[in-house]
């Protein structure tokens, strides 16, 4: 019997030595700058916490109210109220636009209505009075097709002579371009004077 209470005596100081062992060793193995939670709120830490992004810009991330990142693309749609046509701009996001709200950017540009608001994209619309600046007139001028842009009432103002001559076209080609053929678009206007040359 006492070989056992000696055994058990020694079981308990070993176990009792390695707890004490594994207590001082997380002790001293903590780092001397780790922050005591029971001290310090860690609401008020998450709040302070700001990214630095180029040109001195500062993005905060105290709120979970999405604002506009420096690496956005701005879309800007303009619809002509004349021609029905809605033309799109592709911007990069300016220093005053990043971080802003959804709320923010209404009332900094109050002629436009947001279509699209997120982080990563922006898309502004608004009427325009007038036709958009993508509808020309083909015309004969000095015996070449000469290109008219219309503007506003329907004034049509001379672009360029393409040096096209209108002697070797068709009856039919002559005919539609006394009449003058209405184009939309630079692209369309391309191909169709690539097909009288």
């Amino acid at each position: 019997m006492k070989k056992w209470g000696i055994l058990l005596g020694a079981v308990i100081i070993i176990v009792i030595a390695v707890g004490v062992g594994i207590f001082m060793f997380n002790t001293n193995n903590k780092p001397k700058n780790q922050i005591n939670n029971t001290n310090i709120d860690n609401e008020i830490i998450a709040n302070q916490v700001n990214y630095s992004v180029k040109n001195d810009i500062t993005v905060n991330t105290n709120t979970n109210e999405e604002k506009i990142s420096p690496n956005a693309t701005l879309i800007l749609k303009r619809e002509y109220k004349e021609c029905g046509h809605i033309l799109k701009e592709y911007k990069r996001i300016t220093d005053e636009l990043v971080n802003l709200t959804q709320k923010e950017l209404v009332e900094k540009n109050k002629d436009w209505e947001i279509e699209k608001f997120s982080n990563m994209e922006v898309i502004l619309i608004k009427e325009v009075e007038g036709v958009c600046d993508e509808h020309y007139v083909l015309k004969e001028e000095d015996g070449v097709i000469a290109v008219y842009k219309m503007e506003e009432e329907n004034k049509e103002v001379l672009e360029e002579l393409t040096g096209i001559s209108t002697e070797y076209l068709t009856e039919n080609d002559k005919m539609e371009i006394e009449q003058g053929i209405k184009v939309y678009g630079r692209e369309e206007l391309n191909s169709i004077l690539e097909n009288y040359e």
